[in-house]
């Protein structure tokens, strides 16, 4: 959906503005009509550079708004060590640059582990976001900046994002060449003799062309929205009938987005209705760091109706209204002044429109046209079943995760329900934000949360006891304390477990295999690391498969020189024991070689094949833990 604009006021040349305040004036109602300019599918597409053949270091790396990167908060160039925050900016800066570097190389999964790592750091720490300054802002730009990596990407045909971004259908579907089939003419004119409409439907060679494509070429998007409007449809039909609009509006969203809330166009219009930023906020649409009102179903669906309720108003013709609802009012206004037609189908013939305009009503007539009788243009789509939902005040920043494992459910099922959450926690400034939950699950994640400190909502975590577990087999699985996970569950250290029941699991902030459980990327445990006498930074990145930046980064390191003795904070790569990587291998006894793999260390090989890993060093007569892919090693299995 498009909504330009007009910026341009005739401004005399007499002289008269001649103080700089009025200059100021004119210059500020400029702008601000420029924020309120809508969508335009003819926007210029946020640029990122395409992934190059050697990861870029990350003074290089560029961001999608600018050609040099500028790192996400000052303390990349000035390091702020001197002061908790300033070390709290320089954790989270640390992983979204890592985060850009993965992008860079293609490594989208680890990427999109490391920016979701970058604002944990943030929300998991014990300061007030909205209080401090220096946090809210370095907060709003790793928001701001990952938001836009997330559509470029998908603009390139990748997915960055956990949420399940697609692109809108007009978006292929208004510029595609329509031909007429005379059969199907004859039938659309027979079947539309007894299809009732409150918007008058035509049969003519513009529309008759789209209902042939959309039997053939188009079928598939046909068959989306067949399907996808039973979720939708009387939570439409309701609001279209509290405004005293045409129940057949129903059908815009279905040329819009495919009736997809995460549907979003290449000039990131978002939601069902494809709301530009500037044109929600006209009408009650809010975007915030933490949800994107314009992707919520129900509030985009008021704020469409009490739109297009306005252009009928201004128009007073459905056809025109509709035009004005893809390319902008003053675009239809001045087709009109120009030709003197306020006629829809004239102005088309005569292409006083945008040409992107020239199919959209022709679409949403042979969308509504088939979709009022699909078995009469061979469909036979079963439409999913209303959307029914529990709803739930959130008082804390919560995260999805922990949602999901208290009520039994998949932090996608979750974010299907919540199109608007644009991360994985709802919103920390919000006491009263309602959350959607699967029918008949509320009662139980009031009794499921209820068990979790509220400052505790990011990190901690719900287990479900498989057979045979014991406190210690989970405490060791997730890397806890034995002790923390007793006094969190208020159990003592033997008591046994039933299996089915639920434990707590309390992450303590910052632990990264809480933020990564779900991503299967990038998984990470910390850990310190005591310098010994002849180390390097080189050497230490080469035993725990890191890298220099990386531990520079960590520990606030101005250069490379380090002092034995002293400690360096690390995170080293970890593997989940829950995808096989650390799988016991059962061999035969005897000797046995294994050729080292790229990210393999030695802690993960004796795991695995269940020695020790001195007798790994001494079987292979090896004075350190650092070991090179390629090279072989024996294991002497009892």
């Amino acid at each position: 959906m498009q909504f330009r604009r007009s910026t341009r006021h005739a401004v005399g040349k007499s002289g008269a503005l001649t103080s700089k305040l009025s200059l100021l004036t004119i210059l500020i109602s400029v702008l601000a009509l420029l924020a309120m300019a809508g969508c335009s599918h003819r926007t210029t597409r946020v640029y990122v550079p395409p992934a190059p053949a050697a990861t870029p270091q990350p003074s290089q790396t560029a961001t999608p708004q600018q050609p040099s990167q500028q790192p996400a908060s000052a303390a990349v160039a000035k390091p702020e060590a001197s002061d908790a925050i300033g070390q709290l900016i320089t954790k989270a800066d640390a992983f979204y640059q890592d985060g850009m570097q993965q992008y860079q190389a293609g490594n989208l999964a680890h990427a999109r582990t490391d920016f979701d790592q970058a604002l944990g750091v943030l929300l998991g720490s014990k300061y007030d976001i909205e209080v401090h300054r220096r946090l809210d802002n370095e907060f709003e730009k790793l928001v701001q900046n990952t938001y836009s990596l997330e559509v470029a990407s998908l603009n390139q045909g990748n997915v960055l994002s956990e949420r399940p971004y697609a692109p809108p259908p007009i978006q292929s579907l208004r510029n595609l060449t329509f031909r007429v089939n005379p059969a199907i003419r004859a039938r659309v004119r027979n079947e539309m003799k007894t299809v009732h409409s409150d918007i008058p439907l035509v049969s003519n060679d513009a529309v008759d062309a789209v209902i042939s494509y959309l039997q053939t070429g188009g079928r598939d998007y046909m068959t989306k929205v067949l399907r996808r409007i039973g979720k939708y449809r009387p939570m439409i039909s309701r609001i279209l009938r509290q405004h005293g609009l045409p129940q057949d509006l129903i059908y815009l969203p279905a040329i819009e987005s495919g009736f997809n809330p995460f549907a979003v166009s290449d000039a990131r219009c978002v939601g069902l209705w494809q709301f530009a930023l500037g044109t929600g906020r006209l009408y009650g649409l809010e975007r915030t760091r933490w949800v994107d009102e314009r992707s919520d179903p129900v509030m985009a669906t008021e704020a469409a109706a009490a739109y297009l309720k306005s252009l009928y108003q201004e128009f007073g013709d459905w056809y025109l209204a509709l035009a004005a609802y893809d390319t902008g009012d003053l675009n239809v206004q001045r087709a009109i002044e120009r030709t003197g037609y306020a006629n829809y189908w004239k102005l088309r013939s005569l292409h006083a429109l945008l040409p992107e305009t020239q199919n959209y009503v022709p679409i949403f007539l042979a969308t509504a046209i088939i979709a009022k009788d699909p078995q009469a243009y061979g469909f036979d789509v079963q439409p999913d079943p209303p959307l029914t939902e529990d709803h739930v005040k959130i008082g804390a920043t919560t995260d999805l995760r922990l949602v999901a494992e208290i009520i039994g459910s998949t932090p996608q099922e979750l974010l299907q329900l919540n199109p608007s959450l644009l991360r994985w926690t709802t919103p920390a400034d919000d006491p009263n934000f309602v959350l959607n939950l699967p029918k008949g699950t509320a009662q139980k994640f009031e009794q499921g949360i209820a068990l979790i400190p509220r400052r505790d909502r990011i990190w901690w975590r719900v287990h479900t006891v498989a057979p045979g577990e014991t406190l210690a087999s989970i405490a060791r699985a997730n890397h806890l304390s034995e002790s923390a996970l007793a006094r969190s569950n208020h159990v003592g250290h033997g008591d046994p477990l039933t299996a089915g029941e639920e434990v707590v699991l309390p992450f303590p902030p910052g632990h990264y295999w809480a933020l990564s459980r779900w991503g299967g990327a990038g998984l990470r445990r910390p850990l310190w690391y005591r310098i010994r006498p002849g180390d390097s930074l080189g050497l230490i990145a080469d035993r725990f498969n890191l890298t220099v930046y990386q531990i520079r980064r960590w520990n606030d390191l101005h250069s490379t020189r380090i002092i034995a003795g002293h400690l360096l904070r690390l995170y080293t790569p970890l593997r989940d024991p829950a995808r096989g990587h650390y799988q016991r291998v059962h061999l035969r006894p005897g000797l046995h070689f294994y050729r080292v793999r790229a990210g393999d260390n030695l802690d993960a090989i004796a795991a695995r094949f269940g020695v020790k890993v001195a007798d790994l060093r001494r079987w292979n007569d090896l004075h350190s833990n650092l070991i090179v892919a390629g090279h072989t090693l024996k294991i002497y299995v009892r």
